[in-house]
């Protein structure tokens, strides 16, 4: 049997390094999270894909990254190098209420429309006509404004329960519920959204997944007796003005398909090991064997940053799945090239 022998001095080194490493990775990730969340906003606009559903909802899914970006990741950034002022920014009653407020919205709207850019591909791909139905840009538009209100009606008690109040056996002033039961309001925020997250999300993303390949499957497969059937009925001229169109809305649907079901999978593996470690030093204490309190903490930092690359990843995910979103994005720096050129010549 293998004894591992680890002393506290090897805990302050590992964790020295670990925070050292922290450091570098919180700068990397708000750099390359920010600039693709950018560009997926840059592209998700452009006339050749924004009428489409699935983009309006990688769309708003982007524009959430991006304010996760300069809420979580660069408050961090403001900790790491700058401690006295971040420890202005979390004395503030605002932040108390209004930050903890967004801090639990942001990561819980990003999940909700990766969900329904699922259900969306779910309906567009089946062979259901009510369903195809429910895939529609304007029906996109509204669920995203719904699930946002939804949203920020759940999260209400926030600002009205939280306040900075001065713990009379310590003297610490700290956030903490003023109105209620501190328990009930520490397992919606807490449990609730550990569970959203890490069980909700990836059980919904894991169900709309497997729904979308098997209805894929079922397409594939009734494809070719269509067309046998249809080239019987349709005559020459009519196949060649209708295929063009059914070509291009097919691969734009199936470059829709690969994006979200990559984007599924990373979310997933990123999502579940910062979820596991929350919901475990929310059960139970930290532990007191040291090889094992040596694990916690090494498992907890890179937990923490896979849980950032979630947010980091979609612009990333897209330019390597899809060469409409490759096209897309360069024809949008083609366009800024030709503007500045025009403005150069008449200036």
């Amino acid at each position: 049997m293998l004894i591992i022998s680890v002393s506290l001095s090897d805990i302050a080194r590992v964790s020295e390094v670990l925070l050292n490493m922290d450091k570098y990775m919180i700068v990397i990730l708000y750099i390359i999270g920010t600039l693709g969340a950018i560009l997926n906003i840059i592209t998700f606009l452009q006339k050749q894909i924004r009428r489409n559903s699935c983009s309006f909802y990688f769309l708003s899914s982007s524009i959430i990254d991006f304010c996760i970006m300069n809420v979580f990741i660069l408050m961090e950034i403001i900790t790491t190098f700058n401690k006295s002022l971040s420890d202005i920014i979390y004395s503030t009653n605002i932040w108390c209420k209004v930050g903890n407020c967004i801090m639990f919205i942001l990561p819980c709207l990003s999940s909700s429309y990766i969900i329904l850019a699922s259900i969306d591909r779910f309906c567009i791909s089946s062979l259901n006509q009510t369903l195809r139905k429910w895939s529609n840009f304007k029906i996109s538009r509204i669920i995203v404004i719904i699930v946002f209100i939804i949203w920020i009606l759940f999260s209400l008690h926030i600002p009205i329960v939280y306040n900075r109040i001065r713990d009379p056996l310590t003297n610490i002033t700290r956030c903490s519920v003023q109105i209620g039961s501190p328990t009930t309001f520490l397992i919606i925020d807490g449990f609730f959204f550990s569970l959203y997250k890490g069980a909700i999300t990836p059980f919904l993303l894991c169900i709309f997944g497997l729904l979308i390949y098997y209805n894929m499957k079922r397409s594939r497969a009734r494809v070719m007796p269509q067309t046998l059937s249809r080239s019987n009925r349709t005559t020459t001229a009519q196949i060649s003005s209708i295929t063009p169109i059914i070509i291009v809305q097919n691969r734009k649907t199936s470059h829709m398909l690969t994006m979200l079901l990559v984007q599924v999978f990373l979310t997933i593996i990123l999502n579940i090991p910062y979820m596991v470690i929350y919901l475990f030093g929310f059960f139970n204490q930290i532990p007191k064997d040291l090889f094992q309190l040596l694990l916690y903490i090494m498992f907890s930092f890179i937990a923490r940053w896979f849980y950032y690359m979630n947010y980091c990843k979609t612009f990333y995910i897209n330019t390597l799945t899809s060469k409409l979103f490759r096209n897309s994005l360069r024809q949008q720096f083609l366009d800024l090239f030709h503007q500045h050129r025009m403005i150069m010549i008449n200036n």
